[in-house]
């Protein structure tokens, strides 16, 4: 019998992982990239000022997640790379892990898919017709049995809208325009933005700049990379342990740490909002270009005139040259009709974040459609291993009744967390729900008796992400020396030996 064909869309960190997710279970997949190579927003271009063919990093990029943290479950990255790693690692990691498992053979390059709809069967068969387009010839389709859309969190930027935004006379970008800072040297510029990027472009910025500012809507709170001890903060806050505690209290012992230090009402970073119910910024410089009066915050935007910007507590800056919007992503599929796939967060039905419900067979899932407290490469991966063994029956849904109770009850979290509707979630909780699923989700308790080493090592070290090759489904020998040595290898590659 002929395997069951998957269409993947994407060959980015989500869609490599889900081409070998579905061979490891006997699928076929054929996987469509738009662009030339794999690696999706991990690809830096270096243009300025354009999309290209889709988002890409900024030059100076490192990841604000750690290498232990970072990888897939069963290809750690190599020990001599630093605990941070930067855009261009991220990518030899990527086209090393689709060269070692052999996965460009089933990526069909520079495809463009213009239109997923239902087949002409699919009410008895559940299968899918994929329309393309290859290096911009005539539309071709194919019919697949399933299709897993990994086009992910950053398919398009998130843009608002001010008035007098229109009249403003100098540059306006966001961040995913943003390459280097030679076009701002000596500029006045605004950052707009609480976030990540935001961020990191606001720091770079004000090493060349004549004057950075960066506004923020209602604060945020700024993560160190270094957490106590000097090791890298994830490690330490992504353990099981900490997971098992009262989350006020985990968010007292954390708040604390990353207050000890700073002063967030004197440098115009206090939020009213919780910690874990906000944005933050993960830069051990900002605190510093602050304190340094390279840049400067402000609060929310009220207007903007030609050359300046008027904020909601009356102060104007008025000789502005530039604005970097670094107001994040919408999730945004515009190849697939709302009604199958609804891009609106408040009636979008997924069950786990990947399985749209309402549809009558569960044959279509996203992967990697998440914001994540953490790092995305091992949640997407935990994602298509869960969704490719749905796809073969191993995993046997609850009915549809519990799919919606379960997604009403973590859109009312997410509602009230945030006061509006995101998906944000914890990586090693919701791993370990998916693990527990996918049948590869070892326990303390349950190693206790066989190797009480390790069952102390997966309770209170890193929760790291070959923690689901130990055992289940596609195990991995390597999996046990990988979880042991994680302390070791994370601060190797800071030295020479």
């Amino acid at each position: 019998m002929a395997a069951k064909t998957v269409a993947v869309i994407g060959a980015g960190v989500s869609g490599l992982t889900a081409i070998k997710a579905c061979l490891e279970e006997g699928l076929e997949p054929v996987a469509f990239e738009k662009r030339s190579e794999i690696g999706g927003l991990w690809n830096y271009d270096g243009f300025e000022w354009t999309d290209s063919k889709g988002p890409s990093v900024y030059k100076s990029l490192v990841t604000n997640t750690s290498k232990e943290m970072q990888h897939f479950s069963d290809f750690p990255l190599p020990a001599d790379c630093s605990p941070y790693i930067t855009h261009q690692e991220c990518l030899k990691y990527l086209n090393d892990y689709a060269d070692h498992f052999k996965l460009r053979a089933y990526i069909n390059f520079n495809h463009v898919i213009t239109k997923i709809e239902q087949a002409s069967d699919y009410d008895v068969t559940g299968k899918w017709r994929v329309a393309y387009r290859h290096d911009g010839g005539e539309e071709q389709d194919r019919v697949f049995d399933y299709v897993m859309i990994c086009t992910g969190f950053f398919s398009e930027a998130r843009k608002p809208s001010y008035p007098g935004q229109d009249a403003f006379g100098g540059l306006i970008i966001h961040t995913n325009q943003y390459r280097t800072p030679d076009q701002f040297i000596d500029k006045n510029v605004l950052v707009v933005g609480e976030s990540f990027s935001a961020g990191d472009v606001a720091v770079e910025l004000g090493f060349h700049s004549k004057q950075v500012y960066i506004s923020m809507r209602e604060g945020c709170f700024v993560f160190p990379k270094r957490g106590e001890g000097g090791w890298p903060l994830d490690i330490l806050t992504n353990t099981r342990w900490r997971f098992h505690l009262p989350e006020w209290l985990n968010r007292f012992i954390l708040q604390r740490f990353i207050e000890r230090d700073v002063n967030y009402d004197a440098l115009g970073l206090r939020t009213k909002r919780k910690l874990f119910c906000s944005r933050a910024i993960a830069n051990d410089f900002v605190i510093n270009q602050i304190m340094h009066g390279r840049v400067r915050t402000r609060p929310a935007i009220k207007r903007f005139y030609h050359r300046g910007v008027e904020f909601v507590d009356g102060t104007t800056i008025d000789d502005l040259d530039a604005i970097v919007f670094g107001t994040g992503y919408a999730m945004k599929t515009p190849f697939i009709d709302d009604s199958l796939l609804s891009d609106d967060l408040s009636t979008r039905e997924m069950y786990k974040y990947v399985l749209p419900v309402r549809l009558k067979h569960p044959t279509l899932v996203c992967v990697g459609f998440l914001d994540v407290y953490g790092a995305l490469p091992p949640v997407s991966e935990m994602q298509a291993r869960w969704a490719a063994r749905v796809f073969t029956g191993a995993i046997s849904l609850p009915p549809l009744s519990a799919m919606l109770g379960e997604i009403e009850v973590m859109r009312k979290l997410m509602y009230d967390r945030y006061n509006k509707h995101i998906i944000g979630i914890s990586p090693v909780p919701y791993e370990d729900n998916l693990a527990a699923d996918v049948g590869c989700l070892p326990t303390a308790i349950g190693l206790l008796s066989s190797d009480p080493r390790l069952a102390v090592h997966m309770f209170f070290s890193p929760g790291v992400p070959a923690t689901y090759r130990l055992m289940g489904p596609n195990s991995w020998p390597g999996a046990r020396d990988a979880i042991m040595k994680c302390w070791e290898n994370n601060l190797t590659g800071t030295r020479d030996e």
